[in-house]
């Protein structure tokens, strides 16, 4: 009885669900079969798709605005800082959570099955900013975030990082991709003295057939968060469909900053914190096929004052900026890049 007691203490204590009192139950109740979060996240991915905004995927992004309104900082911290059994219990009952776990399995399995043919790359929506992108001959990942991200190292050739905020990084992948000798791109992570793959300006490598060009620029916050920021532009390949992607973190758009040597086909910045700063490289500096905006519900930020940014704001955002195929990702998605077009 008493380890009962602890085991659903510990379900409360890490679930996003609202604070209880004197009528709410103490503890989350199990769901017979999938819970609301996983039959969301299936909706989002079976019947709609990034590149069209309708009613559908405007009524799910509602449901799960609902859910990560619900969903403190606080708990995703301690689901972040939890056990595996912890974290196991908590995302199995948690809605909030599966779409945040279920999300990480789906990308995880496509890894497994393998490389997509010849001439096309598949771009994943893993968390946050954290994207996969498969190509015929190579994995790689950029700021991925995730308490499960160490399982990717396997299916992965190399990994970046644009800045050590601790929603940009994984310790434990950046730690099992160094342990396997396996590049770990950043201006901040440095295993070893003279490590050949961080740098503090600009830079270039060639790994696993991609042609990879960095550049610095400054965050866009106050002293304390002004952290540099590595920018990656990313040729992936002929075998890709000549894929030229471009992850620009949390940079503060500054036009004298960008150092961009290629026509860009998929850019992803972040949600700007000031109105409309990503126009200030939008057209001014390169004009890319696709935006992919994102840093959307990121659940470690509070609220929308510390750039927790809801599904209607990033919307509205999109519509602004200076690329007409600007879209709006979600955990889990995946768009594939074939003959010079994203589907």
């Amino acid at each position: 009885m008493k380890k009962l007691f602890i085991l659903l203490s510990v379900c409360f204590f890490l679930s996003c669900g609202k604070h209880p009192d004197n009528n709410d139950p103490v503890t989350p109740q199990p769901t017979p079969g999938k819970n609301e979060g996983v039959r969301l996240m299936e909706r989002l991915w079976t019947e709609t798709t990034p590149l069209q905004v309708t009613q559908a995927r405007l009524d799910i992004f509602d449901a799960i605005q609902k859910l990560a309104d619900q969903c403190t900082n606080t708990a995703f911290k301690n689901l972040i800082a939890s056990d595996a059994n912890k974290y196991a219990l908590t995302v199995k009952y948690d809605d909030m959570f599966s779409c945040y776990d279920v999300a990480f399995d789906r990308v995880l399995e496509a890894l497994k099955a393998g490389h997509p043919q010849k001439g096309t790359a598949v771009i994943w929506l893993l968390y946050n900013m954290g994207y996969v992108i498969q190509t015929p001959t190579a994995n790689f990942g950029i700021d991925i975030y995730h308490y499960r991200a160490a399982e990717l190292e396997p299916y992965l050739d190399f990994v970046g990082s644009t800045h050590k905020h601790q929603d940009h990084r994984s310790d434990p992948l950046q730690k099992a991709m160094y342990k396997a000798g396996k590049p770990v791109m950043t201006n901040y992570y440095s295993p070893v003295s003279n490590y050949q793959y961080m740098s503090t300006a600009t830079k270039d490598y060639e790994i696993a057939g991609c042609k990879i060009h960095t550049f610095i620029t400054k965050h866009n916050n106050s002293a304390d968060s002004n952290v540099p920021i590595t920018v990656f532009q990313i040729d992936c390949g002929e075998d890709a469909g000549g894929l030229v992607l471009m992850h620009s973190g949390d940079s503060n758009f500054t036009a004298s900053e960008y150092d961009v040597t290629k026509k860009i086909n998929v850019y992803i910045p972040r949600y700007a914190v000031n109105e409309l700063q990503e126009n200030q490289v939008l057209g001014p500096v390169f004009t890319p096929d696709y935006v992919l905006l994102s840093h959307i519900l990121e659940l470690s930020h509070k609220d929308i004052s510390e750039s927790r940014w809801s599904f209607e704001l990033a919307l509205d955002r999109a519509s602004k900026l200076n690329c007409d195929k600007t879209y709006v990702p979600f955990w889990g998605e995946k768009l594939i890049w074939e003959n010079g077009q994203l589907k």
